[in-house]
């Protein structure tokens, strides 16, 4: 068993994105404020774009790209993590290996 998504090649991880992870860094005055560092840049993906638009949550319009990148498994991709591709930053709201294997990870992103 490959654990490979079904009609994938490995070809069309053709995409770079940098993973970021939060650190807290603390002022002189001893205020703490978080920076983001890079932890994985240039690693390959494929990047899906799901869809767009606006929705109504409450009483806020939110608006955002949901897409979904396929990326080598690295145990690094958590929820607390960003992704930067293209420009765009990306929030991590999932991350699922892909279908239960140890070779690939889905990671559902928001703008």
């Amino acid at each position: 068993m490959s654990y490979r998504p079904s009609s994938f090649r490995l070809g069309s991880m053709r995409e770079r994105i940098t993973l970021q992870t939060p650190t807290d860094s603390t002022s002189t005055f001893g205020d703490v404020s978080q920076t983001w560092a890079d932890t994985l840049t240039n690693e390959p993906a494929q990047f899906i774009s799901t869809n767009g638009g606006e929705s109504l949550r409450g009483r806020q319009v939110e608006a955002g790209i949901n897409a979904v990148f396929t990326v080598h498994y690295r145990s690094q991709f958590t929820p607390s993590c960003r992704i930067q591709h293209n420009g765009t930053t990306y929030g991590i709201v999932y991350v699922r290996p892909v279908e239960g294997g140890r070779r690939y990870l889905e990671v559902y992103c928001k703008s």
